[in-house]
């Protein structure tokens, strides 16, 4: 499989390369999702009056109006190029670790053991990066708390309020979030091994149409059943959760979340992360699976 004749350094390459491209391209899709999931504890809204929030925040002209929903996508970029690159490089120094232990093939447990492992480690190294996009990107430009409106004075007040609690806030769903990761990855590895073992014709490079296929199976399955982990998250390195209490813990914020929207409180933006993830998780394994196959 051509993944595994690639070297470990190729793999960092390749998830920097897909993050940085793919953040870019659907960024205004993670902003409206971030917005609505912030949304789940204050009150209920749709994607719609999200987006128009965003849109007529600016009082310039139509070009300033939709700048904003690139708001806070340095950061992003950023993030999501550090996080794939540590991802990818993690999940395949874990999988072969195991492989070695055990000495034996790849399968669906050890595609999940090693995605779990590699799923834990990155979310403690870029949690301090999420926080950062989070309170950026949950207030718009116009009227918004000038201590997070740009990265500088973002990063200066969060490590002068939290100093190195800044790898704590909202870990545990983060944490416990990194379980779509590993399922994301058990279910993609194992269907690619399948394509690859069923078509001997393809040299172990792994086609357009199967990444698109086997990205969205995986995506669609892993997002839906974790999401809830991922808004708790979300609320949790809020600007708000540095002063109401009922955000600072999941045992607090669950109900809270449920008094305001009901369980479906749980699942707000879940339709609209699908949108944005699906998509863009196809384009990000299209473009590492080509890079690391350069």
């Amino acid at each position: 499989m051509s993944r595994d004749k690639g070297s470990l350094k190729h793999e960092f390459v390749s998830g920097f390369v897909a993050g940085s491209l793919t953040s870019m391209i659907v960024h205004p899709f993670d902003l409206v999702k971030l917005r609505l999931q912030l949304n789940a504890a204050r009150g209920t809204t749709t994607w719609w009056t999200t987006v128009k929030s965003i849109l007529d925040s600016n009082a310039g002209n139509v070009t300033s109006r939709v700048s904003q929903l690139y708001r806070g996508v340095s950061i992003n970029v950023m993030g999501n190029s550090i996080a794939w690159a540590l991802y990818f490089g993690l999940y395949r120094a874990f999988k072969d670790k195991l492989i070695h232990a055990g000495d034996d093939a790849p399968n669906p447990l050890l595609y999940l053991a090693s995605g779990t492992l590699a799923g834990i480690s990155t979310s403690v190294l870029t949690n301090p990066i999420w926080i950062l996009k989070t309170r950026i990107m949950s207030q718009n430009k116009v009227g918004g708390d000038a201590k997070y409106s740009t990265l500088t004075s973002s990063l200066h007040n969060a490590i002068k309020q939290h100093r190195w609690q800044l790898f704590k806030i909202g870990i545990t769903p983060a944490i416990l979030g990194v379980s779509q990761g590993a399922l994301y990855f058990m279910i993609y590895d194992t269907l690619k091994n399948h394509y690859i073992m069923k078509d001997t014709n393809i040299n172990n490079l792994f086609s357009t149409s199967q990444v698109v296929s086997t990205s969205s199976v995986a995506k669609m399955i892993s997002m839906s059943l974790i999401y809830p982990l991922q808004l708790l998250k979300s609320n949790q390195q809020s600007i708000e959760a540095s002063s109401t209490k009922e955000y600072q813990s999941m045992r607090k914020l669950v109900p809270f979340i449920i008094k305001q929207n009901g369980i479906q409180g749980l699942y707000k933006g879940l339709l609209t992360n699908l949108f944005k993830s699906v998509p863009s998780t196809c384009i990000t394994f299209y473009i590492y699976e080509t890079v690391n196959n350069l």
